[in-house]
């Protein structure tokens, strides 16, 4: 499979037929997402319904969001570069860098460790497993094996509504 350049990547064409309607069109992704959405919402009325109620995270602003806050290096090692981050947000962003490094197969897993996430942040293990503990509660990580840890939906929300906010707190444990 040959790779596309980033300018490649960013032109698509599309075409949907729902309900009897047609929908075809190429250009920028940034241009016809929102395209894409509207039709879907005049061909599909469940689709404006179900658009309001449902979370899907949207990986690439968040990614673009979080990488002021975090890199990873070719071989999949997770980086914060920023040490005035709270503890519950530094977690959530490295944990969310796991989740995007599975998902564009840079690691295999979307979880880590304790060792791993206290590496990734810079904070001492047991520091980190007194936040993952409240973390937990508030529901934004879960347990995935025997001490690995991964983000959830809401552990996703959460973060991506600290970095819109601008706020150097992640509000897990606040």
């Amino acid at each position: 499979m040959p790779i596309l350049t980033e300018a490649e990547t960013k032109q698509i064409k599309v075409l949907i037929d729902a309900n009897g309607l047609r929908y075809e069109a190429s250009g920028n992704i940034e241009e016809m997402i929102p395209q894409i959405i509207q039709f879907l919402s005049q061909a599909v009325p469940t689709y404006d319904l179900a658009r309001k109620l449902l979370y899907v995270s949207d990986l690439a602003s968040l990614t673009d969001k979080v990488s002021d806050y975090a890199k990873m290096t070719n071989t999949g090692q997770l980086l914060l570069t920023r040490n005035d981050l709270a503890a519950d947000k530094s977690i959530l962003v490295i944990l969310f860098m796991a989740h995007l490094a599975s998902k564009t197969a840079k690691r295999e897993s979307d979880s880590l460790s304790i060792e791993e996430i206290a590496n990734g942040v810079g904070k001492a293990p047991k520091t980190i497993r007194n936040v993952i503990v409240e973390l937990q509660k508030s529901g934004f990580i879960e347990r995935s094996d025997r001490g690995r840890y991964r983000t959830t939906p809401k552990g996703l929300m959460q973060l991506e509504s600290s970095l819109l906010n601008g706020s150097k707190r992640g509000g897990a444990t606040e």
